[in-house]
């Protein structure tokens, strides 16, 4: 039996899936614009008041999201330092400018690779989880019953998670930083036999207290960018069970996608400046 041959789409199918592509990018951006207020006002009360922050939901959240993540982190980080100075020692080689890998593994490392492998490996588990906790409690009518009985969302449901992501960033970046300097220190070490003290040597005089709170920045603002996307898809999930898996998907899409414009700027920005 012959296979049936598909059709190509026509010009109109196009401009049709174009616009509602177009349409769909505005609703977004509406979306993320209305919660981006509703997390800022609940930001700014909470700054006004800090003893009301649930601090027992900020420390699960922080436990659950930050702890449970270190070890893939740390394996990350250690392979991205051990693949960026073979590849470097390698590359470099060709010209004989060997002696610069040490200052390349630890200044690409520290402002660019380490935040943005911790911000992708957290919006693939924390900004999922949230989207799909958040879709989840909304499909059992369990964040309308909050709202009927006065509950402030904002308080209970979104700003533990955005604390927790902001606080534990930093410390995962630095824990991937660490093990990726580590990473490159096997490699360099071993095959430009150069010492383990000569080689931090080189590192600490390489890295300037610049390169470290950018990459810290970096890590902040990736984190809310995780938290906030996870809430956000959460709660505009529809009220079903494919609800909640799309919400869960967008949610990482959306996430890493906004992590790669955002560092782009940042770059740029910490460029400009320096």
């Amino acid at each position: 039996m012959a296979m049936k041959m598909k059709t190509p789409r026509s010009f109109r199918e196009l401009c049709l899936q174009i616009a509602d592509s177009s349409i769909g990018m505005v609703e977004e951006f509406c979306h993320f614009c209305r919660f981006g207020g509703e997390l800022g006002r609940a930001a700014l009360q909470a700054a006004a008041h800090p003893r009301r922050i649930k601090w027992k939901s900020v420390a699960y959240y922080m436990d659950s999201c930050g702890s449970d993540a270190m070890p893939i982190i740390a394996l990350l980080g250690f392979l991205i330092g051990v693949i960026l100075a073979f590849q470097a020692i390698v590359q470099l080689g060709r010209f004989g400018v060997e002696n610069y890998v040490v200052n390349l593994v630890g200044t690409v490392i520290v402002t660019e690779l380490a935040p943005l492998v911790t911000a992708v490996v957290l919006a693939g588990r924390t900004g999922s989880s949230f989207a799909a906790e958040l879709s989840s409690m909304k499909a059992d009518e369990e964040i309308d019953a909050m709202v009927t009985l006065g509950f402030d969302t904002g308080r209970f449901l979104l700003l533990p998670k955005l604390l927790a992501m902001i606080l534990i960033m930093p410390g995962l970046t630095i824990i991937s930083d660490v093990c990726g300097i580590v990473g490159g220190m096997a490699i360099v070490c071993s095959m430009l036999h150069v010492s383990v003290a000569e080689y931090f040597a080189r590192t600490f005089e390489i890295i300037q207290p610049i390169d470290l709170m950018q990459g810290l920045t970096k890590s902040v603002v990736f984190g809310v960018i995780v938290a906030a996307v996870g809430c956000m898809k959460g709660l505009y999930a529809e009220r079903d069970a494919q609800g909640i898996g799309r919400a869960a998907t967008s949610a990482v899409v959306i996430a890493i996608f906004l992590i790669v414009v955002v560092d782009a700027l940042l770059t740029s920005l910490f460029g400009i400046a320096s």
